[in-house]
């Protein structure tokens, strides 16, 4: 058993770094991707750019993180995910680091093992966003919070280094990072008055200055360099879109439950017992269970409350639930009903999602557009372990070992391995997820032709963010504004924005353009210009490409 654990781990700590160099993803994966390969190109590394227009919505640290992997190691789709699987093996350490303490080292290993193998944190290990980044550095934030509160003592070490975290959450997502937090800190100040020992070394050291200057030096710059950045970036980017309906991503109520019960595929039952149990049984709770437990429903009530809903927001609540499953896990024996209960629960929903990928294959004729056979294979796969991972967590008798390693280390192989299947599935879905077959046809395109003819690249309807990236181009916009809406309020940005009449002007003489466009806009596309303007017209999964 302790080879098996140990080959867990390997896979688990491993899982990060498996692909790196997989096409990039449309959209979020192909835009954090590209702005960084801007920075380094115009050498500012100030004043974010997409598309080689300013973009001030994020804060820098990805586009930093993803620079400097560029720099070392060349851009390429494995250098622009490097820094991301980097940020996952940190997570997968701070689960460890926070479990051995907080518990004991069991309860650590079983954390690394459930939260690197749990469906979301797998799936935003490879997809490159902000939220991986932020749950990261609020993980180990929160880590060396607790640490303070808990063991006074540390505090000289602990407490500079969670404003350190603190600052790096601010630089990867911005306010969230200190709203957090200290909402929980005040939650734990009210509910656990033995923490209150060690509010002043918390407070009271170096790390806060440092946090001030940095964040508050970031400000100054960035304000100096894009005027209105604090408007756009704090009112716009933080307040109107937590506030109101303006970015357009509702979501019901329940919305982050299903996410939560989804992304902690194929731990959901352990995973949402762990997190409910520390409320339910309030007074029999240990309080660091109830301080852990308190931070998931933090971070689950505050983005259920918002006015934008994105899946990727509740991702820092996942360490801390995996914390939690991992120490039930670990005392399982101690709970046989509730191993009952969860053993039943995980053979039903794995039979559930093992059935439905098992059945693609075979409903692939009433799935309107083609299924690659690969990915059908990969599918079948996926489903077979799945229902594997559900049989082993329904029918490995805890008892068998007290620690719980004849459940935790095989449920966690299975999921790594059907997760693996599903992402090697996706290299057929090529076309589908991503524009690299297009851009590379582009760059072909390009090199054809004479020096002495001008070339422009045009989006059209819909912007293709991993075009820029496969071509070193900039591309203009019609009918299309999207994150560069900043950029586009300044008349020097003006010309890189059009409409139906930009279309209508093609072809322009001593220029060949290039237009890509989403399928479903062709039919109107080709009303603005006689069909016989065009030189080609190619289809690359939806989207098609025009040449003038």
């Amino acid at each position: 058993m302790k080879r098996l654990l140990a080959a867990a781990l390997l896979l688990a700590c491993s899982s990060p770094f498996w692909d790196l160099a997989h096409p990039l993803w449309e959209v979020d994966d192909a835009r954090y991707a590209e702005v960084p390969r801007e920075m380094v190109e115009s050498g500012d590394w100030v004043t974010p750019r997409l598309n080689y227009v300013d973009y001030v919505e994020k804060p820098p640290l990805i586009y930093w993180a993803g620079a400097v992997s560029y720099t070392v190691f060349g851009v390429g789709e494995g250098a622009a995910r490097l820094p991301l699987a980097l940020f996952s093996l940190a997570g997968l350490l701070g689960v460890f680091w926070i479990g051995s303490w907080l518990y004991d080292r069991r309860t650590g290993v079983f954390a690394v093992l459930i939260l690197g193998s749990s469906a979301l944190y797998f799936g935003l290990s490879h997809l490159i966003t902000t939220d991986l980044a932020l749950s990261v550095c609020l993980l180990w934030a929160t880590g060396l919070i607790l640490r303070c509160l808990r063991k006074p003592a540390d505090a000289s070490w602990a407490g500079p280094a969670a404003w350190i975290a603190m600052a790096a959450a601010f630089l990867a997502k911005g306010l969230i990072s200190v709203v957090l937090p200290g909402a929980w800190i005040v939650a734990l100040l009210i509910l656990f008055p033995e923490t209150r020992r060690g509010l002043k070394g918390l407070l009271l050291n170096w790390g806060t200055l440092a946090f001030v200057v940095v964040i508050g030096g970031w400000f100054a710059v960035m304000e100096r360099a894009n005027p209105d950045f604090f408007h756009v970036f704090i009112i716009e980017q933080h307040f109107q879109r937590y506030l109101t309906p303006k970015y357009n991503r509702p979501g019901a109520w329940w919305y982050f439950l299903a996410v939560d019960l989804a992304g902690f595929l194929p731990w959901t039952p352990l995973a949402a017992a762990a997190a409910l149990l520390p409320f339910l049984r309030w007074r029999q709770s240990e309080s660091r269970d109830l301080q852990l437990a308190l931070w998931v429903a933090l971070v689950f009530g505050f983005f259920s409350a918002s006015s934008s809903k994105l899946a990727t927001y509740i991702l820092p609540l996942f360490a801390h639930q995996a914390i939690l499953a991992a120490h039930l896990a670990s005392r399982l024996r101690r709970e046989r009903a509730l191993e009952r209960f969860l053993r039943t629960a995980a053979l039903g929903i794995g039979a559930l999602f093992g059935a439905a990928a098992l059945a693609l294959p075979f409903a692939a004729r009433w799935i309107p557009s083609p299924v690659p056979v690969g990915f059908r294979l990969t599918a079948a796969a996926t489903g077979v372990l799945a229902l594997l991972a559900a049989a082993l967590a329904a029918f490995s008798r805890a008892s068998r070992l007290d620690d719980g390693t004849a459940s935790v280390a095989p449920t966690a192989v299975a999921g790594l391995l059907a997760f693996l299947c599903l992402l090697a599935g996706t290299r057929g879905l090529t076309d589908e997820l991503s524009v690299r077959t297009m851009g590379h046809a582009l760059n072909g395109k390009l090199a054809s032709i004479p020096g002495d003819e001008q070339t422009r690249l045009i989006a059209y309807d819909r912007y293709p963010h991993g075009i820029p990236f496969y071509t070193r181009r900039p591309m203009d916009v019609v009918n299309w504004v999207g994150e560069m809406h900043y950029a586009k309020r300044f008349e020097r940005f003006a010309d890189r924005f059009g409409d139906d009449n930009t279309i209508r002007a093609l072809p322009q003489k001593g220029t060949r353009t290039f237009v890509t466009l989403p399928r479903k806009e062709l039919k109107h596309f080709l009303t603005l210009n006689p069909p016989s303007e065009l030189r080609s017209l190619e289809p690359f999964g939806p989207w098609v490409l025009a040449e003038f």
